[in-house]
C-alpha cells in the first residue's frame, strides 16, 4: 500500500522586516512610475509648447509681410484722397475738375484694404486648451496681448468699412460710373487724365458737399487704422524677437 506524504503547508512566518522591505519595494516601483510618467508628460508637453510656438512664429511672419503691403497700399490711397479734398468745389462743374475727382476716387480708394491676420495657430490653442501649455516665461501674457491688439484692429476695421461704403453711396449720387472703363482706357493710353468728359450727374450742392465730407471722414478713419497697422508692425518684430530669444 503506497502511503502518500502530505506536503507541509506551514509556511515560515515573515518577519515584520521583510513585509517592509516588500512594502518599500512596491512604493519605490509605483513611485518610480509615477515620476517617469511625469516626466513623460513634461516632454511631451515642452515638444507641443514648441510646436505651438513654431506655429506661431509663422502666422507673425505671414502677419508682417501682409502688414507691410497693407500699410503701403493704404499710405497711396491716403494720398489720392488728399488731392481730391484739394479739388475747389466751387470748380467741380468744370469737366477737368469733375474728371480728377473721379480720376482720384477711382483710382485711389475703389477697393478697402483690410488686414487679414494669420490665426490658425490662436485657435488650435484656444480649442485645444494649449495656453496651459506654454510655461515659458511671460509667454503667454504676450501672446494674449498679440490676440486682443488683432481685435482691437478688427474692431477698428467695422468705422473704416462703415465710412468705405458711405463715401461710395455719397459717390454714386453725384457721380456717373457707367464710363469708368472708357475714362481708363483713355487715361491708359495717353497717361495724364481725361479733361472732358462730363462725370457729374447731379449739381445738388448737399451731394457735392456730401462727397468731400465723407471723403474727409473716411480719410481720417483710414489714417487712424494705418496708424494701428504701423504700431501693430512694430509689436510683430518685437514680439517674433522676444519667441525667439526665449525659445532659443
Amino acid at each position: 500500500m503506497e502511503v502518500h506524504h502530505h506536503p507541509d503547508l506551514h509556511h515560515r512566518k515573515k518577519k515584520w522586516k521583510e513585509y517592509l522591505i516588500e512594502f518599500l519595494m512596491i512604493f519605490l516601483a509605483v513611485t518610480l512610475g509615477f515620476f517617469a510618467e511625469t516626466i513623460r508628460e513634461h516632454i511631451s508637453e515642452k515638444h507641443r509648447e514648441r510646436d505651438y510656438i513654431i506655429g506661431l512664429l509663422n502666422n507673425v511672419q505671414n502677419d508682417t509681410l501682409e502688414l507691410k503691403g497693407l500699410i503701403s497700399r493704404n499710405t497711396l490711397e491716403l494720398k489720392g484722397i488728399d488731392s481730391l479734398m484739394k479739388i475747389s468745389k466751387s470748380h467741380i462743374t468744370n469737366f477737368s475738375a469733375q474728371d480728377s475727382v473721379f480720376f482720384y476716387a477711382i483710382q485711389h480708394t475703389i477697393t478697402l484694404h483690410l488686414f487679414q491676420f494669420s490665426d490658425l495657430t490662436l485657435v488650435q490653442l484656444r480649442n485645444a486648451g494649449g495656453y496651459s501649455l506654454i510655461k515659458t516665461g511671460n509667454v503667454a501674457d504676450t501672446i494674449a496681448l498679440y490676440e486682443s491688439n488683432n481685435n482691437d484692429i478688427k474692431i477698428q476695421e467695422r468705422f473704416v468699412t462703415d465710412y468705405y461704403v458711405q463715401t461710395w453711396n455719397a459717390f454714386k449720387q453725384a457721380f456717373d460710373g457707367t464710363f469708368t472703363n472708357r475714362f481708363f482706357h483713355y487715361y491708359d493710353t495717353a497717361r495724364k487724365i481725361p479733361a472732358d468728359i462730363n462725370g457729374l450727374i447731379s449739381k445738388d450742392v448737399d451731394k457735392i458737399n456730401a462727397v468731400y465730407n465723407d471723403y474727409w471722414t473716411f480719410a481720417i478713419t483710414l489714417n487712424g487704422y494705418n496708424s494701428m497697422l504701423k504700431e501693430h508692425l512694430k509689436f510683430l518684430r518685437e514680439f517674433m524677437t522676444f519667441l525667439k530669444r526665449s525659445y532659443d
